[in-house]
């Protein structure tokens, strides 16, 4: 009898070698069978605080400030997860210092208010030693505050397996210290020159309201390759979905993505579970979920039976935030997918971008969320300075729950770069009406080592 080893990977008895790449004819978005974790589920930290654990702009903002997004009516935010890696190749400095250079290049007003970071912000497993260098000297630059979701590798014990484990360290020590803070004016890190405190954030999972959006942040704990997600933080996001405002956009944020096209990882059936199960609980749905997680990014849609009708939503994977080695999409029949790209059960890929690092930029109002991918490679020829090009747009439409590609934007190279960061899509017009509508109208709304 043949052994399963050739085509799978997998021996009798248990053994194993590796998960092969998935590579046919169509593209595989979720693991087609179990993948064992390879650590247990991690005990959360207590929260910093009663439920619901939000967390309101106006904490780090000014007034002032925050009048200036609602007279503008446009709130611009940066976004994008995996940075923290310590290794020489990596491009963490690259993608900080991308988004600094596009924080700097925009008007007053449209200045990104907030970067919201989707997860593994330190490798490989959230020390607190590693924020320095890793994380306060890299945005020592960066003009806006940075709040997060942890990441699998943020709550990753040290591996028995590859040698002493430290004793004293705990499951997310880092991002408790750094970013759940008693004290948000102490000095994050004292060995650079970064003049950024640590955040206060109220939970590992928690809500953030602002005067245009609200972003419900999950933590999807520890595994590689699936995540994981009790019922306790279940019932909270449950509650917190149908809190949210109807009459702002609603943001989803968890760190493993539900789909995923590429070769490493797919997407996790857990969470997927966890997210359909609850918009379809709650008649809740949101009008964007982000991800981080896979090294690369891909932007897909779903078409889905809302509570008044058909509506869509981006999955938007971002993790090519300065992880060194970026993760290739599968190929079908041979080449890397073109898009738009049909998958099965309402789900389409609409762009993806694996050859170089980048970010997102989001401009978000009360009529519709402008997402602008901007990346580089980490070189370019002739030794010229990299900069930031657009190789994926999208405009998510509030009131009539659809997405559009931003054509004009889109790289006919899949990836490469298309367009200079200063050609970006038609934004938000201020004079757009913010009256209030009705809800009917909204979408109920490791790396291995």
């Amino acid at each position: 009898m043949t052994s399963h080893l050739f085509s799978t990977g997998q021996g009798p008895g248990g053994r194993g070698t590796h998960v092969p790449p998935v590579a046919g004819p169509r593209m595989i978005t979720r693991a087609s069978r179990p993948q064992l974790p390879h650590y247990p589920f991690q005990p959360l930290p207590p929260p910093n605080g009663p439920a619901p654990y939000r967390y309101d702009i106006s904490k780090f903002l000014s007034a002032a400030d925050i009048k200036t997004i609602r007279d503008s009516g446009v709130m611009v935010c940066h976004t994008v997860g995996d940075t923290g890696d310590f290794r020489p190749g990596s491009q963490k400095d690259l993608v900080a210092r991308l988004m600094k250079e596009d924080a700097d290049s925009q008007p007053d007003g449209q200045k990104p208010a907030f970067f919201y970071h989707l997860g593994d912000v330190v490798y490989f497993a959230g020390d607190v030693d590693m924020y320095g260098d890793n994380f306060y000297a890299t945005y020592e630059d960066y003009p806006s505050f940075i709040v997060a979701i942890p990441g699998n590798h943020d709550c990753q014990p040290d591996d028995p397996q590859d040698g002493p484990v430290d004793p004293n360290k705990y499951p997310l020590d880092g991002f408790v210290q750094n970013f759940m803070s008693k004290d948000p004016s102490q000095l994050g890190s004292l060995k650079t020159n970064s003049s950024r405190t640590q955040m206060d954030l109220p939970n590992v999972f928690w809500t953030f309201t602002t005067p245009m959006a609200t972003f419900i942040g999950l933590f999807s704990n520890v595994g590689e390759t699936e995540g994981e997600i009790h019922k306790d933080q279940i019932d909270w996001f449950r509650g917190e979905l149908q809190a949210a405002d109807p009459n702002l956009a609603l943001v989803v944020a968890v760190h493993h993505p539900s789909d995923s096209g590429d070769v490493e990882h797919t997407g996790s059936n857990a969470v997927a579970k966890v997210l359909f199960d609850s918009f379809q609980a709650t008649k809740r749905y949101p009008n964007l979920v982000l991800s981080g997680h896979v090294h690369n990014y891909q932007r897909f849609t779903y078409e889905l039976q809302g509570p008044n009708g058909k509506l869509q939503i981006p999955f938007v994977v971002a993790g090519a935030g300065g992880y060194k080695t970026l993760r290739r999409l599968q190929k079908i029949n041979g080449q890397y997918p073109s898009t738009p790209l049909t998958i099965g059960g309402g789900l389409s890929l609409e762009g993806y971008d694996h050859f170089n690092f980048g970010f997102l930029r989001l401009e978000i109002s009360k009529s519709q969320i402008v997402g602008t991918y901007l990346s580089s490679p980490a070189a370019l020829p002739g030794g010229e300075p990299p900069v930031a090009q657009i190789t994926d747009g999208f405009t998510v439409d509030l009131e009539q729950n659809t997405v559009r590609t931003n054509t004009a934007q889109r790289s006919p190279a899949a990836g490469r770069g298309a367009k200079r960061a200063g050609k970006a899509a038609k934004r938000p017009s201020a004079k757009r009406s913010s009256a209030k509508r009705p809800p009917a109208k909204r979408a109920n709304k490791t790396r291995r080592r």
